[in-house]
């Protein structure tokens, strides 16, 4: 938790209006108030901090910097705190190496930080650098599991695409767990069990994923795949039938698997 120190009244009044509305999600007023903080006592630190806190949430990342320029805390919790905003807005001005470099240096001073571990596992993800990315979620899920369960649908996709299928399973589990809403969960897993011959498992997963959203086409290709698995050829056909009529590319990659002309 940021502590605040003493500072003038009038700007301690604003400031503590500006966390009142930042915990309202008002992040608009909540700038304002913090700029007004800054106004009335340039020296009130954190409020650069909090400033430049809205401007990510508020996509103004270029401000953001800015803000985090000029607060200098001195302690190593704020520090990494810092760096992790830095990091999260080079992220989304995608300046990659800049966002490494600052999330590095937030675990620098804060070890074990999982909000710096998934921003790393973002950044490499992003470009394609599955390795690290994969290594940087395992670290945030085991620094910091309850603000981490977004990971596990990712942390799952990274364990598919490097056919390690067991720990995919129980991740997207998890996932499933977290957030029972999510389409991809369902759509991953199902072909976990496909890709490990568990093909009516697959069709269950399948089968919700189309529940949730009924133009799933991953839904719809595995559960053709998974039938094909089972010799189900009719079923199989009865997929690729309904998903041709959302998703013709997808499913012309289905009738080749059906026709075994992959």
């Amino acid at each position: 938790m940021i502590s605040v120190a003493a500072f003038s009244q009038t700007a301690k009044e604003s400031y503590d209006n500006g966390i009142t509305l930042k915990n309202d999600q008002k992040y608009e007023e909540a700038l304002a108030a913090f700029k007004k903080t800054i106004s009335l006592d340039a020296s009130y630190s954190y409020a650069y901090f909090q400033s430049a806190w809205c401007c990510n949430e508020l996509e103004k990342y270029e401000d953001a910097l800015t803000f985090l320029d000029k607060f200098n805390p001195d302690n190593d919790d704020d520090l990494a705190s810092k760096y992790v905003e830095i990091g999260y807005a080079n992220y989304k001005l995608e300046n990659e190496d800049e966002a490494i470099n600052a999330y590095n240096e937030a675990l620098r001073y804060h070890p074990n930080y999982g909000v710096a571990y998934r921003g790393l596992g973002n950044v490499y993800y992003d470009n394609d650098e599955y390795e690290d990315a994969q290594t940087n979620f395992e670290n945030a899920i085991l620094y910091d599991e309850e603000n981490s369960k977004s990971s596990y649908y990712t942390l799952g996709w990274l364990y598919n695409e490097n056919e390690e299928y067991a720990k995919a399973e129980s991740v997207l589990k998890k996932a499933i767990d977290y957030d029972p809403e999510d389409t991809r969960n369902y759509e991953e897993l199902a072909y976990t069990f496909m890709k490990l011959g568990k093909y009516n498992d697959g069709i269950t997963q399948a089968k919700k994923a189309i529940v949730l959203n009924p133009k799933s086409s991953l839904g719809y290709y595995y559960l053709g795949s998974c039938y094909m698995g089972l010799n189900q050829k009719d079923n199989a056909m009865d997929a690729y039938n309904k998903l041709k009529a959302f998703d013709e590319e997808e499913a012309e990659t289905l009738l080749k698997e059906i026709e075994g002309t992959n």
